[in-house]
């Protein structure tokens, strides 16, 4: 699987993923990845976007296609890192 950082357009940090079985694009809101996480840089918030995929695609039903865009804001994740993708994990993306 590849992650890769997509140029900024806004606020958030965007992300492309390619995986054996398809591709989808992450996105981390700004109060999110700097207020809520505390992600200091680039490579932090690259680091993140891997594990989110990761856990993702984990979960992934693969006779059926991922969504075209996966956002993660602080109305709709987990108060950390680490307990965003253990929930994906266990319950797949909810929202």
């Amino acid at each position: 699987m590849r992650v890769i950082a997509l140029p900024a357009t806004g606020n958030s940090s965007k992300f492309h993923v390619a995986a054996k079985h398809g591709e989808f694009n992450l996105a981390l809101s700004y109060t999110l990845r700097t207020k809520i996480w505390k992600l200091g840089d680039a490579v932090s918030e690259l680091s993140a976007a891997k594990e989110l995929a990761e856990a993702i695609v984990s979960r992934h039903d693969p006779d059926s296609e991922f969504r075209q865009l996966y956002i993660f804001a602080e109305h709709n994740t987990e108060s950390s890192l680490s307990e965003a993708v253990k929930q994906i994990r266990k319950d797949g993306f909810m929202n």
